[in-house]
């Protein structure tokens, strides 16, 4: 297919999460793509968590698309995928056709401190866990807390995280991340900046949050809504953090719509 959608992950998830939209988008006739950012899902991994940055990774998706040659892209953005994911677009934007975005958060410092506080008691929450228990974060129970996922769905989920050792990119990309005020300045500004570009974004958007869970709803949504006036805004009931995994299908079946609409 000449229509691409290309699914970027958050934290801590990996490909996996879209198994439920993949499939029922391929079955339309759409090319799907999932990537999985180093440092998780079942590739090789970087051991020590200062090996992973920011820069990193947008450099990663950046040149993905750039060796597999990706154009009309549909983008769709997870979680703390959306600063990374959003961030490319500024930079190849003739590639991008159009933006899907779910439950994610364009963090800096502007705006985070006082109108974000959910997301903000999340990312204190989740960092001072990531701060106690480092690489050794206990996976299994932290994707239990997300909803009622089976023993066999747990398991999905950690494949890639096997031990501790392969878990220092989890345990990185809170770091990364500047909903603080002191956050990391070169981030600060990647964020600002693709805020800038974002509100001269003309291109067909697709806003899906839930209404409750993490990064659903609230400030985040709102932000977004002001960057993209011009987005279609379709809330998904029910669908809690990981919204692909529970409402994966009723998510693709709106972006095959949602798709099919601008031909």
């Amino acid at each position: 297919s000449d229509n691409v959608i290309l699914c970027i992950h958050g934290e801590p998830t990996w490909g996996f999460v879209y198994r439920f939209m993949m499939k029922e988008l391929a079955s339309s006739g759409f090319r799907v793509i999932a990537l999985d950012f180093i440092g998780f899902g079942k590739s090789d991994k970087y051991s020590s968590p200062d090996m992973y940055t920011h820069e990193l990774h947008v450099h990663t998706l950046h040149l993905f698309i750039q060796h597999l040659n990706l154009e009309n892209i549909t983008l769709v953005v997870h979680d703390w995928g959306g600063p990374v994911g959003l961030s490319v677009v500024k930079m190849i934007p003739e590639r991008i056709a159009n933006l899907c975005v779910l439950n994610t958060v364009l963090p800096c410092r502007d705006d985070t401190v006082f109108k974000h506080v959910i997301n903000l008691i999340h990312f204190i929450s989740w960092s001072a866990a990531i701060f106690v228990f480092q690489t050794h974060i206990p996976l299994n129970a932290v994707f239990r807390g997300y909803g009622k996922l089976d023993y066999d769905t747990v398991n999905g989920y950690t494949a890639p995280f096997p031990n501790y050792r392969y878990k220092a990119g989890v345990a990185r990309w809170p770091q990364l991340i500047p909903m603080m005020p002191w956050g990391n300045k070169r981030i600060i500004e990647d964020m600002r900046s693709t805020k800038r570009f974002l509100r001269t974004w003309k291109k067909p958007v697709l806003m899906m949050f839930s209404d409750n869970g993490i990064s659903g709803g609230g400030a985040s949504k709102e932000l977004f809504k002001s960057l993209f006036p011009h987005g279609k805004d379709i809330v998904i009931n029910g669908g809690g953090y990981l919204l692909q995994e529970f409402k994966g299908e009723e998510l693709a079946q709106n972006l095959i719509q949602f798709l099919r609409s601008q031909r």
